[in-house]
């Protein structure tokens, strides 16, 4: 029950990767905006909200592995706090582990209040 909202999130996400909607990269200031190229796939960013989610994690990051969508055209922003169980672990090893396949990792953990 508690996995429900991370599936729909991992739904909504593979969903929108599909539409090939995306955020266009800024262009450089000094230069007229580029086109997206037609000979590549639109690069798509991917939100990874979790707290308290280690029950959850391993079939949700499983089936983002598994999304039939160029990883080198994913971009990924994870972040997470305030965990009373191992979700910072599990989201820092996934990270490590493959941040060089993908477009984009960023990683922003957490673990006291400011």
């Amino acid at each position: 029950m508690a996995a429900l909202p991370a599936l729909r999130l991992l739904l909504c996400c593979s969903l929108w990767a599909r539409s090939g909607a995306s955020f266009p990269p800024e262009p450089p200031a000094d230069s007229a905006p580029l086109p997206e190229s037609p000979l590549q796939k639109p690069t798509v960013f991917i939100a990874i909200l979790a707290r308290n989610a280690a029950h959850a994690l391993p079939r949700c990051l499983g089936c983002l592995e598994r999304l039939r969508y160029p990883k080198s055209r994913l971009a990924i922003w994870a972040a997470t706090d305030h965990n009373v169980d191992n979700t910072t672990e599990i989201l820092r090893e996934w990270l490590k582990n493959v941040q060089k396949l993908y477009h984009y990792v960023e990683w922003r953990p957490m673990e006291e209040p400011q």
